[in-house]
């Protein structure tokens, strides 16, 4: 079956794309009630017009050549429709591209959504959507379409998982489109991505495993003295197994020192759900150190960027690429740190609430409550209860160690 092509409807258009005999109709997302099917002999073809999702024939051509068609377009469809309203109507999104670009929007002004995911949504539409689909109308959209267009181009160049991320994102908008009244079905609605021929996609791969973590945390430690927000970034990430977006975020109004909790606001999460953390002896030591290392900007950022705002994503990305000489990235220090309370016998429901993931059937906020008493537990196998007793990063006594060493290089019988 032959392709749709879209065009400016006018004579040389229809008389160039009738030589390609891989075209079968042309459309002009200006008169999305109107397309043109070429016949065998493609010096002949046939005007329809839309009604109430079908086609009917209009007339012929060249018998109505373009101009003909255009002027009595009205005529035709108050006649085909017998005095009913075509498919389109006013304020109706009829293309891909003004489904895009209120999608994004309406994407880039909602509140609730982080800085992070408006530029990803920013850059999966310009980058792929808009170049491959912008000219589609949203009514021819099908299965066999969307793979000849956008799919199979992308995955000559891209992995399954962030091919699977832009198609999500096209659906997001159409379903978001049909919700409000913009659209009168989905063309998409019986289509999986399973069904493109992909493959299974696989979680990625973690980078550490639990053989790494004293050689890690020895590096994130000695490291200090030289690069402290870099360190500490990590650490705190290590420590409570926070994400990045979260962890760069942090003020130090966060840490609640004498009730002992780490708040981070809903605003700060993903999930938009407040996360209270013990806040232990040995992240309080952390945070006195690094205080004394770098002050306390008059942000109120642990880690300060630009303008008075935290470190941007970019410059965070930078910084782990750096730590980590490209070996691991942020997100495995989080994979770390749940994979070692899994061995250290922590509950499943516990970890999955200290990495704050949604908690679907179940009230976040009543089920963390509840648990705050095992969480906390949790975090004193890791990260150590105090009183002269070490968690399984045993930061307090590298830190004593690292400060001995460097006591001694500096204040040794060699020293310069």
């Amino acid at each position: 079956m032959g392709e749709t092509t879209y065009v400016d409807f006018s004579e040389a258009a229809i008389k160039r794309e009738a030589l390609d005999e891989d075209i079968r109709e042309l459309r002009d997302r200006h008169f999305p009630e109107l397309r043109l099917r070429f016949r065998t002999d493609r010096r002949f073809a046939t005007w329809d017009v839309l009604y109430d999702g079908k086609w009917k024939k209009a007339a012929n051509y060249p018998q109505w050549g373009w101009k003909v068609m255009r002027d009595n377009l009205s005529g035709v469809l108050e006649q085909r429709g017998g005095g009913a309203k075509p498919d389109v109507r006013e304020g109706a999104l009829i293309t891909v591209d003004q489904l895009l670009t209120w999608f994004l929007v309406r994407h880039l002004s909602t509140a609730t959504l982080s800085s992070v995911r408006k530029a990803n949504c920013k850059s999966v539409i310009k980058t792929w959507l808009r170049p491959r689909l912008s000219d589609v109308l949203i009514a021819d959209l099908n299965k066999a379409l969307l793979d000849r267009l956008l799919i199979h181009p992308m995955q000559a160049v891209l992995a399954p998982s962030t091919i699977r991320h832009a198609y999500s994102m096209l659906i997001a908008a159409i379903r978001g489109a049909k919700k409000l009244g913009l659209l009168a079905a989905n063309p998409l609605a019986d289509v999986r991505f399973a069904e493109f021929g992909l493959g299974k996609i696989k979680p990625k791969d973690s980078r550490l495993f639990p053989l790494h973590l004293d050689a890690l945390v020895t590096q994130l430690v000695e490291r200090f003295a030289v690069d402290p927000r870099g360190s500490m970034l990590a650490l705190l990430m290590l420590c409570f197994g926070t994400r990045v977006g979260e962890t760069r975020q942090l003020r130090w109004c966060d840490f609640h020192v004498e009730s002992g909790l780490l708040i981070i606001p809903a605003g700060k999460t993903k999930t938009r759900t407040r996360l209270e953390l013990a806040l232990l002896p040995a992240v309080v030591h952390l945070l006195g150190r690094y205080r004394a290392a770098v002050g306390v900007d008059t942000s109120g950022y642990l880690f300060p960027g630009e303008g008075g705002g935290p470190l941007t994503a970019q410059s965070v990305t930078g910084i782990f690429a750096e730590l980590s000489g490209g070996e691991w990235s942020s997100h495995d220090l989080r994979k770390l740190a749940r994979t070692c309370w899994a061995l250290l016998g922590v509950d499943y429901v516990v970890g999955e609430l200290l990495l704050n993931h949604a908690m679907p059937g179940l009230t976040p906020v009543y089920i963390q409550t509840k648990l705050s008493g095992p969480m906390r537990d949790a975090l004193e196998l890791w990260q150590g209860p105090g009183n002269g007793k070490a968690g399984a990063l045993e930061l307090e006594a590298r830190f004593a160690l690292a400060d001995s060493c460097l006591h001694k290089k500096t204040h040794g019988p060699n020293a310069a």
